[in-house]
């Protein structure tokens, strides 16, 4: 047994958090400053600063919910090869989900409607 084995798994759910706090507190000044309509969505995401935060927000979010999720699992799944299962559904999905924001916003940014 390591000494601090949960530490690292911890320290990064709540970095995650305050970044995940950071982003949006961004979009909500972006929301308050002007009407969040569409145009205005698809002018942040066809800049590259707006598309790298996106892009970013969504990795965390997943990181987040990753360990998350990978830490409800481990502590109340014990039959090994359901806990394996339902691991990789969470990643399946999670990945899936960074996919395709990055097809939005390469799509977005690209130019096609």
């Amino acid at each position: 047994m390591r000494l601090f084995a949960g530490q690292s798994a911890w320290l990064l759910q709540r970095l995650t958090a305050l970044a995940l706090i950071v982003l949006l507190l961004l979009a909500a000044g972006m929301v308050l400053v002007r009407p969040a309509g569409y145009e205005s969505w698809r002018a942040l995401l066809s800049s590259a600063h707006g598309a790298v935060l996106v892009i970013l927000g969504f990795l965390v979010l997943g990181l987040h919910g990753w360990v998350g999720a990978r830490d409800v699992v481990l502590d109340y799944v014990h039959a090994p090869a359901l806990r394996l299962a339902l691991l990789f559904v969470v990643a399946f999905l999670l990945v899936g989900v960074q996919v395709r924001v990055l097809l939005a916003v390469a799509r977005v940014a690209g130019g096609a409607a």
